[in-house]
């Protein structure tokens, strides 16, 4: 099967009733070149097992499929999951997945490598994380979601997102992916990034208590942190002199004028701990099964 050409793509979404759909993200790549690299990204042989997301009319699905053991392709849109079937009817490796990413169940496997569809970008990616066993993905994104993925604290881009994903897993840019690589062609760049899950470093107490604070306080990203902490509290009809209780308790890491875009991931894992130390001890109200 020859590499799918910007031509051959316009002659197959005709030959199928598709009209790309840019709500659905449904912009296809027609670069080979990008293709290549991000298949070569993803380190691949016989031994190993991979996992697309929206494949799309399958230019990277068949370069996957080349050098791949096994792989598991889902697309939601029935036709191009037709379409898939026939670009990729030759390999006995594939597996064409017929539905919504979202809800099908999704196979654990050693590799993830897709453009994602842009407008399930945070959902998947953290289904992807917390449902899916995996060595580590070569995932393209928009370019400002990506950059939100990859931004260290104090940076513009640093946010709930940054502080929720890079918890889970490590996050590397791998390149940059202009507009004109794409049929029919986007608003936005695209970036890849590889995604491992986070092994190394400190982790909460409580996972649970930690994404509750998180975004809890995240809710005002700009605030101080005493001042996003007390509206936080009082919002959840708590004392929001609370806050000054916690900031007490991790006096000797943070003073509380801090402000949220630059609170590193340590410093907030620190904060998490005092905040279940006050959930223990009756102090204060806690997400559901961790004060009971």
């Amino acid at each position: 099967m020859r590499l799918l050409t910007e031509d051959r793509i316009r002659l197959m979404l005709r030959k199928y009733g598709v009209r790309p759909d840019r709500t659905l993200g449904q912009s296809f790549l027609v670069d080979p070149g990008v293709a290549r690299e991000i298949v070569r990204s993803a380190q691949l042989d016989k031994e190993t097992s991979v996992l697309e997301i929206g494949g799309g009319i399958g230019i990277l699905s068949e370069m996957i499929a080349r050098v791949a053991g096994s792989v598991h392709v889902v697309e939601v849109d029935s036709r191009l999951a037709e379409a898939l079937r026939e670009v990729l009817g030759t390999y006995s490796n594939v597996d064409v997945i017929e539905g919504d990413a979202l809800e099908v169940d999704l196979p654990d496997v050693n590799r993830i490598v897709s453009n994602l569809p842009y407008s399930i970008s945070s959902a998947i990616t953290f289904r992807l994380m917390n449902e899916v066993s995996f060595d580590f993905a070569v995932l393209m994104y928009q370019k400002e979601f990506a950059h939100r993925l990859l931004a260290e604290p104090g940076m513009q881009h640093y946010s709930r997102l940054s502080v929720d994903a890079q918890y889970l897993t490590e996050f590397q840019h791998i390149m940059d992916v202009p507009a004109q690589m794409f049929y029919p062609v986007p608003a936005v760049d695209s970036v890849v990034v590889r995604m491992e899950p986070r092994k190394a470093g400190r982790f909460a107490r409580n996972q649970d208590v930690f994404f509750w604070l998180v975004h809890g306080i995240y809710s005002y990203p700009n605030k101080q942190l005493r001042k996003a902490l007390g509206i936080w509290l009082k919002n959840m009809g708590e004392d929001k002199s609370t806050g000054d209780i916690i900031i007490e308790s991790v006096s000797d890491t943070l003073r509380g004028n801090e402000r949220l875009r630059t609170l590193n991931q340590d410093k907030l894992i620190t904060l998490a701990d005092a905040v279940l130390d006050l959930i223990e001890e009756g102090m204060l109200g806690g997400p559901r099964g961790v004060e009971e």
